[in-house]
C-alpha cells in the first residue's frame, strides 16, 4: 500500500483489476432463529460489479446535476450500499457528509441542513420521518436517493440509470485529486452538545488508510467482518483500508447484541477483530467468545479508553492486541501499536506522518498530514483547536516513553466529582471495577447528595443464567465486591440499578452531563 500512499483509491482500483471476479461486498444478517447466516435479504457484489454499481451510482449523480465539491449527505444503517454510496461520491469528487442514522430525525435533518448538502442518500423509513416534520429544514436538498435500490425518493432525474452491465477489467479508473482538496465532512460524537462538523481533506483520508495497515498483519484469510458503522472514521477506513487490500467484507446489519456479535465470529472465523471496548468486554464475559475466535490473530481496539484490568483480560485469550489512538479531527488515528509489539497502559507508536509533543500542563499535541482542516463554518471552534502553529490540541493528558510509545491519562479536564469533604474522584476508575463483574453490562458513578452512587445496568444474559438474580442481591453483591477494594472517601453509598441502557455518544462515550 506504501506504493499509492498518495491516494487510496488508486489502489483500490488496482485491488479490483486483480480481484475483478472474486468476492468483495455483501450484507451479514443472521437467520431469525440466529443459528445460520440468512444470504438471501442481502446485496452481494464481487469486485467487479462493486465497480459497476460504484460507476452507476456516480453517473446517476451526475445526471441529477452534482458537480465536483458538491455536498452530498449518507445516513443509513451499515450496509454494503452505504459503503457504495461513499465510493461512488468520490469517483464523481463529490464531499461526503456522514451522518448516524440513530440520530432523532429533527437532529439528522439540522445537520443535513447546516452542511449544505445538496442531496442525501439514506433508508426509506429514515426518508419517511424526515419528510413528515422536518422537510423545511433541509430546502437546499434537490434529491434524495435510497440506499436500498437507487431510486429517488425525492426530486427527479433526466434519465434513468444505466443497466448492471460488464465492463472491461482493464478499464477501471479513479480520479487524483488533489491532496489538500476537501473530502469529506465527518460529524463529531457531540459528547457535550451539538456535533461539530470535521473538514477532512484527500490527505486526512489517504494518510489514515495507509496507516491502517502499515503497523498490522497482511493475512492471506479474505473473510473480514465489518462490525463498526462508517459513518465514524474508525469505521469507515477500517471498511476502504480492507478493500483497498482484497478482503472480502461482510457488512454487519444485525443488532449490535453480544450474542449476534459471537455467532457472527463463529461463524465467519475472521482473521482480525476491530471494535469498540465496551462491545469486547460484554462479549469476553460470555461462554463461547474463546470459541468464536478460530484464526484470529489481532484484537484491535479504539475509540474509547481500556482500562489496564480490562486490557489484561484481553491479553489473556492469547491473541495480540493493538489499540489506536485518535479523534474525528485527525481522521481516527493518532497512534497505534505495533504488531506483536503492544506495551500495557500504551497506545502504541505515532503514526507516520505524526508528530507529538506533550505540553507544559501534560496535554497531548499533534500535528501533520492526519489533522483536519478545521470544523465546518465554525472558525473561532477551529482556532481553540489548532493553534497558529499548527499543533492540534487533543485535550488528553499523557505522556511519551523513551522509546515513543504513548500513554493516555485521561482528560485535560476530568470528569471528576468533588465530595463534600473536597476529596476529588476519578468515577471511571470505579466503573472499571463495577464492570468487571460477570452480572454487569454497564456502569455510571456519580454524586447524589454529597454521596457516590452507581448507575448500574445489569447483563440479562448473565443474570439469566443465575436463575434471575434480584435487584436487592445485586445491589448488595456489587457494593460487598467493590467497596474494599476503594479508600473509604470514595466507597459507594448506594447502587441504583436500572434494565435501560446508558446514554452515549455513537463513539460509545458516557454522556456524563446528562446524569449530571
Amino acid at each position: 500500500m506504501e506504493e499509492n500512499r498518495d491516494n487510496y483509491l488508486i489502489q483500490l482500483a488496482s485491488t479490483i483489476r486483480t480481484n475483478w471476479d472474486q468476492p468483495a461486498l455483501t450484507d451479514f444478517y443472521l437467520s431469525e432463529d440466529g443459528t445460520a447466516q440468512d444470504t438471501s435479504r442481502g446485496n452481494h457484489y464481487t469486485y467487479g460489479e462493486m465497480y459497476v454499481e460504484i460507476c452507476r451510482v456516480a453517473e446517476l449523480l451526475t445526471s441529477l446535476g452534482l458537480q465536483k465539491g458538491d455536498h452530498i449527505a449518507i445516513c443509513g444503517a451499515n450496509s454494503a450500499h452505504w459503503v457504495i454510496a461513499y465510493l461512488a461520491i468520490a469517483k464523481m469528487q463529490g464531499v461526503s457528509v456522514t451522518v448516524m442514522h440513530t440520530l432523532m430525525p429533527d437532529q439528522i435533518a439540522s445537520l443535513v441542513d447546516f452542511s449544505d448538502a445538496k442531496a442525501l442518500f439514506t433508508d426509506e423509513d429514515i426518508w419517511g420521518e424526515l419528510a413528515s416534520s422536518n422537510r423545511s429544514y433541509m430546502g437546499g436538498l434537490s434529491s434524495v436517493i435510497s440506499l436500498s435500490d437507487w431510486s429517488l425518493l425525492e426530486g427527479r432525474s433526466d434519465r434513468a440509470m444505466t443497466e448492471r452491465r460488464p465492463r472491461d477489467n482493464r478499464d477501471i479508473s479513479f480520479p487524483k485529486s488533489a491532496p489538500d482538496d476537501l473530502a469529506m465532512i465527518c460529524f463529531t460524537s457531540g459528547t457535550s452538545g451539538m456535533p461539530k462538523g470535521v473538514m477532512l481533506s484527500n490527505k486526512n483520508v489517504n494518510n489514515n488508510v495507509a496507516q491502517s495497515y502499515s503497523l498490522n498483519p497482511i493475512c492471506s484469510e479474505r473473510k473480514y467482518l465489518a462490525l463498526l458503522h462508517p459513518a465514524h472514521m474508525s469505521g469507515l477506513i477500517d471498511v476502504v483500508a480492507h478493500l483497498a487490500v482484497g478482503k472480502y467484507l461482510h457488512v454487519f446489519k444485525c443488532s449490535l447484541s453480544v450474542d449476534n456479535i459471537i455467532y457472527a465470529y463463529k461463524l465467519l472465523s475472521p482473521y482480525m477483530i476491530i471494535s469498540i471496548p465496551q462491545l469486547i468486554m460484554l462479549c469476553v464475559k460470555r461462554r463461547g467468545f474463546v470459541e468464536s475466535l478460530r484464526g484470529c490473530k489481532l484484537i484491535f481496539l479504539g475509540g474509547a479508553k481500556l482500562s489496564k484490568e480490562e486490557e489484561k483480560e484481553i491479553i489473556q485469550l492469547g491473541i495480540p492486541l493493538s489499540i489506536i489512538y485518535g479523534q474525528t479531527e485527525t481522521g481516527a488515528s493518532i497512534s497505534i501499536s505495533p504488531y506483536k509489539q503492544h506495551r500495557l497502559g500504551s497506545c502504541g507508536k505515532i503514526v507516520s506522518g505524526m508528530t507529538a509533543r506533550i505540553s507544559p500542563v501534560g496535554e497531548i499535541l499533534v500535528k501533520g498530514e492526519n489533522v483536519m482542516l478545521g470544523y465546518y463554518k465554525d472558525p473561532e471552534a477551529t482556532a481553540q483547536k489548532i493553534d497558529s502553529d499548527g499543533w492540534l490540541h487533543t485535550g488528553d493528558k499523557g505522556h511519551l516513553d523513551e522509546d515513543g510509545y504513548l500513554y493516555v491519562e485521561g482528560r485535560l479536564e476530568q470528569d471528576i466529582i468533588v465530595l463534600p469533604n473536597g476529596e476529588n474522584i476519578r468515577p471511571d476508575n470505579i466503573e472499571s471495577l463495577i464492570n468487571a463483574l460477570p452480572e454487569v453490562s454497564e456502569s455510571l458513578v456519580l454524586a447524589r447528595d454529597g454521596k457516590l452512587v452507581a448507575i448500574v445496568v445489569p447483563d440479562s444474559q448473565m443474570s439469566n443464567h443465575k436463575s434471575q438474580i434480584t435487584n436487592t442481591d445485586l445491589r448488595r453483591k456489587i457494593l460487598r465486591a467493590i467497596n474494599p477494594s476503594l479508600p473509604l472517601y470514595s466507597q459507594l453509598y448506594d447502587i441504583e440499578i436500572t434494565d435501560q441502557p446508558l446514554a452515549r455518544t455513537e463513539k460509545q462515550t458516557l454522556k456524563r452531563y446528562l446524569y449530571n
